[in-house]
């Protein structure tokens, strides 16, 4: 059984299985949950080992944006898109600048969501609805790019069989019910499976296109000759591009607050710490071979339009099927591992949004305590639908690139960098601390700049993205506004005659 045809009946075959599989899952997560609390709905009850922590930090990393965005990239921009690689590892660095001191603050002080930490910490209203409010915006965004990838993967690799519409509507109404039905502990075991079902297929897609389409160096030199632009040597444009794309990531990647869940959700500190180290080699595999396979599709599939080129991985499996009997099984196993991370990382997204829903603006609204704020997993269910409704139909008429909707979500989701960085610096009793002033005044800084750039239409000054621009400025902030602070305090003290 080879082919398109054949391939799209073993997709949508496959796929029936894998949601079959998902709620069996998440059915025995039901059973393994201990109380009907929002800390063991949302975090699993702070359980999660090693091993479930590396493989769903890695699902939450490399979703359907990595499936498609990053070779829809590569695509645009060509062979100077492999510095996405050393990008992604930089998400480790930016993960160790907070998280091991976050994690032991998070098991003392029993935090749910992101925001429970910066309102325990800085004790200001205003910040915590300011960071509540870009959590839940991020999470929208990462969600509505989920469900776009969801339609690019099944119409793509099927060659419009199943179409985009269908695929957006049946994996938004799955996802729903698998969330409300799994929990944290239905998404972590799912992304273990998924994982290494995602990894094998990877090895073996990059084997066949080594085989049916050339080496490395065959398809460069082929593109050298027929789109030599996209092989040129950076300039220093370009450059200053990467470096900004970096702190996009290295800044931007720990802030997703379902990682952060993830980091509150661990064990013990000694696994989240080999957890994140071991994240710094996935790149190596997952990203290098997704980029490959995005400069594959600009030899094999020349001239296609934008948008168009966030389906270049799919049309790459589906040339690998039609020229190779081998392909079938890899290709599928790939397809099947894509759709098994996008679902798992909208699932994610959308577990995430009802958190911050229930606790970071119902709660806080009812002026609920912690106790009584935990029993409020009732209202997920309501959360979530809306959510999905409205993001489905936005997902129904795509205006943007996944890459642009990757760029934006970054940009403001990294001005509350500082906040996380600066705030565990120091303990809340010490006199050299960061306070609410001081990070507020950096956040309202860095936005404004940020936004404002955009409305006069400079998304990117001299190559450097505007939230990079706005993230730079919004550090500054904070830092002087520490600086003034403790210099007038000091001013102000009485001078001691001898």
């Amino acid at each position: 059984m080879t082919g398109s045809s054949s391939l799209a009946t073993a997709v949508v075959f496959m796929s029936l299985v894998y949601v079959a599989t998902l709620l069996v899952i998440g059915g025995f997560a039901r059973r393994a949950m201990r109380e009907r609390t929002l800390s063991d709905f949302f975090l699993a009850n702070r359980t999660l080992g090693f091993l479930v922590i590396l493989l769903t930090l890695f699902a939450t990393q490399y979703s359907g944006n990595s499936f498609s965005a990053f070779p829809g990239q590569t695509y645009r921009q060509g062979l100077v898109y492999f510095m996405t690689v050393p990008f992604m590892i930089g998400i480790v660095t930016g993960f160790l600048l907070f998280a091991p001191r976050l994690f032991a603050i998070a098991r003392e002080r029993r935090y749910v969501t992101p925001t429970d930490y910066l309102a325990d910490r800085f004790g200001s209203p205003a910040l915590s609805y300011a960071s509540a409010v870009i959590f839940a915006l991020t999470l929208c965004n990462f969600l509505l790019a989920q469900l776009m990838a969801l339609g690019h993967a099944f119409s793509g690799l099927t060659d419009g069989r199943i179409p985009y519409v269908a695929a957006v509507v049946g994996g938004g109404l799955v996802i729903l019910a698998y969330e409300l039905l799994g929990g944290m502990r239905a998404v972590a075991w799912t992304d273990v499976l998924q994982g290494i079902v995602m990894g094998v297929g990877i090895v073996l897609v990059v084997l066949l296109i080594l085989a049916v389409v050339g080496s490395p160096a065959s398809v460069v030199g082929a593109i050298q000759s027929t789109a030599p632009e996209k092989v040129a040597s950076p300039d220093l444009a370009t450059c200053f591009v990467w470096l900004s794309n970096f702190l996009l990531l290295a800044l931007g990647g720990p802030l997703y607050p379902q990682a952060i869940q993830r980091i509150y959700a661990a064990r013990k500190a000694s696994q989240l710490r080999r957890a994140l180290a071991a994240m710094a080699l996935l790149p190596l595999l997952a990203v290098t071979a997704v980029v490959f396979i995005g400069v594959t599709g600009i030899l094999l599939f020349p001239n296609l339009q934008e948008i168009d080129a966030d389906r270049i991985t799919f049309m790459v499996l589906g040339y690998l099927v039609e020229q190779s009997e081998l392909a079938f099984v890899p290709v599928l196993m790939v397809m099947m591992g894509v759709v098994a991370a996008i679902m798992s990382t909208a699932d994610s997204c959308l577990l995430s949004l009802s958190s911050i829903f229930t606790k970071d603006f119902l709660a806080r609204f009812k002026r609920l305590g912690h106790e009584e704020a935990e029993r409020l997993t009732g209202f997920a269910p309501v959360f979530s639908a809306a959510a999905m409704i409205a993001l489905v139909a936005i997902a129904l008429n795509p205006r943007i690139t996944l890459w642009g909707l990757l760029v934006i979500k970054f940009e403001i989701l990294i001005q509350l960098s500082p906040a996380f960085v600066f705030g565990t610096l120091h303990d809340p009793a010490d006199p050299r601390r960061f306070r609410a002033r001081d990070v507020l005044s950096g956040l309202a800084a860095g936005l404004v700049l940020t936004l404002g750039l955009y409305v006069v239409g400079w998304k990117s000054v001299n190559g450097f993205h505007a939230g990079t621009i706005g993230v730079a400025f919004n550090y500054a902030v904070v830092l002087a506004s520490r600086w003034l602070r403790r210099s007038g305090a000091s001013a102000a003290q009485p001078v001691r005659s001898g």
